[in-house]
């Protein structure tokens, strides 16, 4: 009967997180705060050195060993901002707003400088060649990643809501779904002033501040008074927050898509340990694999049945956090190279 059609979404999902994006140039998390660091304004950087002593009191720009994680200090960052009102009488010197001010500068300069090295990453002698793959299998990518490389390899200049998975249904084509955010999605009250043919729709709203833009070519919003803006992207925190409706849109669909694919391809990406939530989804997503995928009146689709799990990663660890979350049911192959050594050697 057509009611026990199990819908099989793609046959073939691929999933890209840091590792893949250093191969491409870009600088892995871990390094991400030392390496912007003299990407920053005097002045703000001033601040931001006093905002990290605080919480690390032995801290010096003179050793690199005593930075911390930009994940640990973001979060700290959004405590110290839960917390401002019940931790002190009085505002002091130190206000909150200054605290917003400093974590704004900061994710912003981390926006502008990806944004530079755009042109020399989509240039990397390998990216051609998965992208050929993509094509060729109609492949939908879930991407952790900021960065606009797979955006405007695939989807040039058409880029719009399909090519997210932001349409009402997921497109025939390749779709990438970026649910930490892009480089190129600003809310629509902020572009409304940069020229209607630079920029598209991809999520409607009937609230203009849920609306959102994206921008057709990398670039960022250039103000003539000075302000920076910061992309829509979901900063690196052990305390994420994905309450706005196109977030609560791409984390379902993502988990739908992780439901039905015969093969489920992971390059560079680790699942970190303190992402809880992508955990979630791809426990979800290899849950739905036996039991089958839930409809909306709560029953479920019949099951596609386990994936063909291809971990393609240098790092051991990263690949048993994978399996571990896959469970016994969901067979994994763990292939310990790099993503262009793999493509290389035509696995």
């Amino acid at each position: 009967m057509k009611s026990n059609d199990p819908r099989r979404l793609r046959d073939t999902v691929y999933v890209v997180g840091a590792g893949f994006s250093a191969g491409l140039g870009y600088p892995l998390t871990k390094s991400l705060l030392i390496d912007v660091w003299s990407r920053i304004n005097k002045a703000p950087r001033k601040q931001l050195r006093k905002i990290i002593e605080f919480h690390h009191p032995a801290f010096t720009t003179r050793r690199k060993t005593t930075f911390p994680d930009i994940e640990q200090l973001l979060t700290e960052i959004a405590v110290n901002l839960e917390l401002f009102n019940a931790s002190r009488p009085a505002e002091g010197a130190f206000t909150k707003r200054r605290l917003e001010e400093s974590r704004e500068e900061l994710l912003s300069d981390i926006a502008s400088w990806f944004h530079g090295i755009y042109e020399r990453a989509r240039d990397t002698a390998w990216l051609s060649s998965i992208v050929k793959r993509i094509r060729d299998e109609n492949a939908v990518i879930l991407s952790f990643n900021w960065d606009l490389v797979l955006d405007h390899m695939l989807f040039e200049e058409n880029i719009g809501p399909a090519s997210y998975g932001l349409s009402k249904d997921l497109a025939s084509g390749p779709v990438l779904l970026k649910p930490h955010g892009s480089l190129n999605w600003y809310e629509a009250t902020q572009v409304r002033k940069v020229a209607a043919e630079k920029r598209v729709e991809i999520f409607p709203n009937e609230q203009a501040s849920e609306r959102i833009e994206a921008f057709l070519r990398p670039r960022e919003i250039k103000s003539k008074k000075g302000r920076r803006y910061t992309p829509l992207i979901i900063p690196p925190t052990y305390l994420k927050d994905f309450n706005r409706p196109v977030f609560r849109q791409l984390w379902k669909r993502c988990t739908d898509v992780l439901s039905t694919p015969k093969k489920l391809v992971l390059l560079g990406y680790s699942l970190p340990a303190a992402d809880l939530h992508a955990q979630y989804i791809f426990r979800c997503g290899f849950h739905n694999q036996i039991e089958g995928r839930l409809k909306e009146d709560g029953s479920r689709y019949r099951a596609t049945g386990p994936s063909k799990v291809i971990i393609v990663n240098p790092d051991q660890e990263a690949a048993r956090r994978i399996e571990a979350v896959a469970g016994p049911n969901i067979p994994c192959t763990w292939i310990p190279k790099r993503i262009e050594d793999w493509l290389d050697d035509g696995d």
